[in-house]
C-alpha cells in the first residue's frame, strides 16, 4: 500500500464506507477497497473524548460543517509535543489510587 493510500470497508450496493464492514441499511458484507488518504482543513473545536480497552482519543467538531472526527491520542500528543503552559497553577490530584497533577484553568472561588 502507497503512503498516500487507505484500506476501508465499502458497501457494493449504496457506495458508503463503513468500519466494521457491514452495510446495516443495505443488509450487506463490505467489500475492502483501497482509496486516496482524505484532508480536511478548518477550525476545529474539542467537543468529547473517547475511550476503549486499545486506544482514547478527542472528537474534534468542524465550526462550520459540524462533521466530527476522532483523534487518536498518540497523534495528539504528537501535536501538543513542545508547547508550553505558561502562567498556569497545577494542582495535586488523585484519581483511584494514582496521584497526578491537573492544570487549573479558572480561579477559585
Amino acid at each position: 500500500m502507497a503512503n498516500g493510500k487507505i484500506n476501508v470497508y465499502m458497501c457494493p450496493t449504496c457506495g458508503n464506507e463503513y468500519e466494521r464492514g457491514y452495510c446495516y441499511d443495505c443488509r450487506c458484507r463490505c467489500h475492502k477497497t483501497t482509496r486516496d488518504k482524505r484532508q480536511v482543513f478548518g477550525d476545529f473545536t474539542i467537543v468529547d473524548w473517547f475511550s476503549s480497552r486499545s486506544s482514547a482519543g478527542l472528537i474534534v467538531e468542524d465550526t462550520r460543517s459540524g462533521q466530527r472526527y476522532p483523534l487518536y491520542m498518540s497523534d495528539v500528543f504528537d501535536f501538543i509535543n513542545g508547547s508550553q503552559l505558561t502562567s498556569r497553577t497545577l494542582e495535586e490530584t488523585k484519581k483511584g489510587s494514582a496521584y497526578g497533577w491537573k492544570v487549573i484553568t479558572k480561579e477559585v472561588a
